[in-house]
């Protein structure tokens, strides 16, 4: 028989496999993620990503910071900030009604009559009218007329002023008493509306103070109580108490002749 049987030759020591010498290839999963020698997918790092704010992220974050420390102090006052409001409008509806009562007082001291053109360029604001006094001067008050509710540019009207200073006119026939009805009902609106709302907003203010009153309490008793938990723990214990002497025990030990006897200590 021949030997050459009982060899194998080289490079073909067996169907599909490869060189000799050849290293096996990594292990893989399905996905295609090595894989260490049991068969175990290898941990994978984990990434950070860090996200950066853009421009305009940081200058809200920078207005916040700023708007904060003076918003915040206004709003635990929003109830008196609502009271004064309403006090200074009430005062400025007060001293208008005032003042065009001294105007009209003024006048009443030194009245005349004259007739007026209504002017164009009129607002809002004041309105302009043109008017001829007793003494030839024609006249065209900064101010406007007083009273002019109804007036239009180009209407013919009569108009009462003062002669020592006629910039001061109003229409003849009206006075400071038209604007009692429309400023009452101003200053009225004003309280009705905004002093509710004050009184609403403290009181929500004074049940959330209560609120963080009675939760502080809460701790502080919580914390109180597992405090004296603790010390009356720690009494309890015999080998905190350091007045407390260590137990004797008795053992069995050879003597000087090899008997046994009694030998007394401390543990």
């Amino acid at each position: 028989m021949s030997s050459s049987s009982g060899t194998a030759t080289p490079g073909t020591a067996g169907a599909g496999a490869g060189p000799v010498g050849a290293a096996d290839p990594p292990a893989t999963t399905p996905n295609g993620t090595p894989a260490d020698g049991t068969g175990t997918v290898a941990p994978e790092r984990p990434t950070t990503t860090t996200v950066r704010p853009g421009r305009r992220g940081l200058l809200m974050e920078e207005f916040t910071g700023l708007a904060l420390p003076v918003v915040m102090p206004l709003v635990r006052r929003l109830p008196a900030v609502i009271l004064v409001i309403t006090a200074l409008c009430t005062s400025v509806a007060v001293l208008v009604l005032v003042g065009a009562a001294r105007d009209d007082a003024a006048i009443d001291a030194n009245p005349a009559v004259a007739t007026a053109e209504v002017l164009p360029g009129s607002d809002f604001r004041r309105t302009l009218v043109r008017f001829t006094t007793v003494d030839g001067m024609l006249v065209l008050p900064e101010k406007g007329v007083f009273y002019p509710r109804g007036l239009q540019a180009g209407q013919i009207v009569r108009v009462e002023y003062d002669r020592t200073q006629p910039d001061l006119v109003r229409v003849l026939g009206r006075d400071h008493s038209a604007g009692y009805l429309p400023i009452g009902l101003l200053i009225l609106g004003l309280w009705v509306t905004l002093l509710p709302l004050a009184f609403w907003l403290r009181g929500r203010q004074l049940l959330r103070l209560e609120a963080e009153a009675e939760v502080a309490e809460a701790a502080a008793e919580a914390e109180a109580a597992a405090e004296a938990g603790i010390r009356a723990e720690a009494g309890a214990r015999p080998d905190a108490d350091p007045a407390v002497e260590p137990m004797s025990t008795t053992r069995r030990g050879p003597g000087p002749g090899g008997a046994d006897e009694a030998v007394t200590g401390r543990e």
